[in-house]
């Protein structure tokens, strides 16, 4: 049976607080996971490429070289493997995140 349409609206909705998420969607070992960014989340990495897509608002992926990306909506970013990187977004942001099932447990 196939399944059903899930509106971006409505998670969104549920996501009320900065750098929480909730998974939209799964491809084998990958999801796709619709987070809510505001502020500045620490410095980090894992152990496999993960993929941003901003939705709304705009978000810095700041590496620890002092090097910076900036997105906007429609602007999708890959951050490699191992790469230490932090999000940080001045006002309210959706990004859809894409990456393997296991990374949020790291």
């Amino acid at each position: 049976m196939p399944e059903k349409a899930r509106p971006i609206t409505e998670a969104a909705a549920r996501l009320t607080e900065p750098f929480t998420h909730i998974v939209v969607g799964q491809v084998d070992d990958y999801c796709a996971y619709l987070s809510r960014f505001k502020g500045v989340y620490r410095f980090h990495q894992h152990a496999r490429d993960e993929m941003y897509y901003v939705v709304q608002g705009e978000v810095c992926i700041d590496y620890l070289g002092g090097e910076s990306v900036h997105l906007r909506p429609g602007d999708t970013l890959v951050v490699k493997a191992y790469e230490t990187h932090r999000s940080r977004a001045d006002d309210d942001a959706l990004v859809l995140m894409f990456k393997a099932k296991d990374l949020f447990a790291e």
